[in-house]
Order: structure tokens, then C-alpha cells, then sequence
């Protein structure tokens, strides 16, 4: 009830003070291809939020270098609310700590304004693989050093580091194929290029329920609703692959602060969506908007985390 008081004050509050905003289409840019899952979602998202602003919201993918160039052409905008970041956790955190000369920083060259949700990744093998648990799947992987493939969606993204991650725990050697995003890492699955891939949900759902792909462990705290009988990680013994996804908005630095406190308090009300929630919910994904200053304060304890995580694989990309 009190975070609801709050969002009402804040949209009063907000009303009053960013009088004027929007005056003409808001760009939210999306650094993945059409169809990826955070395209649908921030088409969502645009479409709810333009009723709440008076203007439209277009969705703008800027698709390359594991999202990370349409991350820069964020940060390089002007900080006038016009220009903002669907982020994931590949272009706001793990590029930055694994790309040579990037264009930015993931703290101090954007304005959190709000985290849309946070959840795990999934290991998924293909039916090549002789292994239906964790431990079957490691012991494989012991007795065959470099024989199987992991793939991801670009070299420093957050999916790379995840199979690196799972290297490193479990003392195994596999083979690094990167892809230029999700679709085609998935042909490159399905088609036998690669073996393994770690990836978000919905991405595996369909293939795990078909049969051609099978989940072994999901990362996180707990096991997915929707792969009940898939258990974690730690379920199975295993630590050391501590990865989540993670869905937020920024702007450039310098956004004026009624408007940052505007646009939390009207996607905030979007998130309450019912269409929205639904599509979430499918993708087994829990909202958790906050405040500005609490998306802040996780962008910057994750920043230190992963600079950590990516000089232990000694990973750098050109």
C-alpha cells in the first residue's frame, strides 16, 4: 500500500514539475534483434507507456557488439528524456567490463531510472549429449576435454560468461562459438554446431517441451515455475555460476530529475499491466521495479562484481 502512495505522490509530484514532457516521441533503444524476448518486452512496455505520456514511445533496435552499440548511442544523447535504454545485463554491465575502448561507462555515463526484472539462465544440451542431470553432463564433459561447444550471443556477453562461469566451477574445457544473438545460436544448437548454451527463458522453453533440447539446471535461487522439474545449480551441488539476467531502464547522464521520477512512476504503473504481466509471467519473469536510486545502487555493486568475474577468465575483447 505504501509503494503505491508513493507512485501516486511521485506522478503528482512529477506532473507538477516536469510540465511540458513529453512534447514529441520518446526513442526507447533496444540493442537486440526483432523477435529477441527483450524486444517484445520493451514493445510492450513502449506501447503501455506512450498512453501514460501523451506521445509515442518507438522502440529503436540498434543491434551489434552484444548490445553494446546501441548502449553508446544512449550514452551520447542528449540528456533530455527523448533518448532512453532498454538495458540488459550484457551492454549495461558485462560489455563495459570486457570490451577494449568502449564508448562508456555503465555508471557514470547513464541516469538509472528504473529495473523492470531480474531471473536466471538456463543450461540446456543438446540430445548429442549423454546426460540428463548436472553431474552426468560434467563427468561427460571431464572425459571428453574440448569436444563440446558452447555457443552465445556475441563474444563479452553476459551468455559467454555464464559458460565460462561453468568452465571455471566445473573444472571442464569446452569450446567458446559465439553468434550475433539468440536466433542464430539456436540454429547453431539445434543444427549441432554447438551443444550447450546457457541462456535466459523463454529462449529453451520450447525445445525443452518438444524434446529436442534438454535443461539440466537453471541458475538463481530457486527452481522455474514453468521447468518445475528442472533443479538449480546449487540444488545439485554445484556453486560458482552466479549469473542472472537482468531488464532495466536508463537514460544519458544528467537527466533532470523530475523527469527521471516521472518516467519510474509511469512504468511502474505499465509493469502493473495486466498484458504485460502475462507476457512475463509465460517467460518466467517476476517484475521489480524500484526506485531510481535502488536500480542505481544494483548497477553499481554489479559493476564491481562482473569487473571481477571477467579479469578471472582473463577474457578482453578488441
Amino acid at each position: 500500500m505504501k509503494r503505491w502512495i508513493a507512485i501516486l505522490l511521485c506522478l503528482f509530484s512529477s506532473g507538477v514539475n516536469a510540465q511540458g514532457y513529453p512534447t514529441r516521441p520518446v526513442t526507447l533503444v533496444n540493442g537486440f534483434p526483432p523477435g529477441a524476448a527483450t524486444d517484445t518486452i520493451s514493445r510492450q512496455i513502449g506501447a503501455v507507456l506512450s498512453k501514460r505520456l501523451g506521445q509515442s514511445v518507438v522502440v529503436e533496435n540498434r543491434v551489434g557488439a552484444a548490445g553494446t552499440i546501441g548502449a553508446a548511442t544512449v550514452a551520447r544523447a542528449a540528456p533530455d528524456g527523448y533518448t532512453l535504454l532498454f538495458g540488459v545485463l550484457s551492454n549495461l554491465i558485462v560489455g563495459p567490463a570486457s570490451i577494449k575502448d568502449i564508448a562508456y561507462d555503465p555508471v557514470q555515463s547513464f541516469t538509472p531510472i528504473i529495473e523492470i526484472a531480474r531471473g536466471p539462465y538456463v543450461l540446456v544440451v543438446t540430445q548429442a549429449v549423454p546426460a540428463k542431470t548436472l553431474a552426468e553432463f560434467v563427468d561427460y564433459a571431464k572425459k571428453n576435454p574440448g569436444k563440446l561447444n558452447f555457443g552465445s550471443v556475441g563474444p563479452g556477453s553476459a551468455h559467454h560468461f555464464a559458460g565460462e562461469m561453468l568452465k571455471r566451477a566445473a573444472g571442464i574445457d569446452m569450446v567458446h562459438v559465439p553468434y550475433k544473438g539468440g536466433g542464430p545460436a539456436y540454429t547453431g544448437l539445434l543444427g549441432g554446431e554447438i551443444q550447450v548454451l546457457l541462456d535466459t527463458m523463454p529462449g529453451p522453453q520450447p525445445h525443452v517441451q518438444a524434446g529436442t533440447l534438454k535443461a539440466l539446471a537453471v541458475t538463481g535461487p530457486k527452481r522455474l515455475s514453468t521447468l518445475p522439474n528442472v533443479p538449480t545449480f546449487v540444488e545439485q551441488g554445484q556453486d560458482g555460476v552466479d549469473v542472472q539476467f537482468l531488464f532495466g531502464i536508463v537514460g544519458p547522464k544528467g537527466m533532470p530529475g523530475d523527469i527521471v521520477a516521472r518516467l519510474n512512476a509511469d512504468i511502474t504503473l505499465a509493469l502493473a499491466d495486466s498484458e504485460i504481466r502475462a507476457t512475463l509471467a509465460r517467460q518466467s519473469i517476476e517484475p521489480t521495479p524500484g526506485t531510481p536510486e535502488a536500480f542505481g545502487a544494483l548497477l553499481a555493486l554489479e559493476w564491481k562484481r562482473w569487473k571481477e568475474v571477467v579479469a578471472q577468465t582473463g577474457f578482453r575483447a578488441n
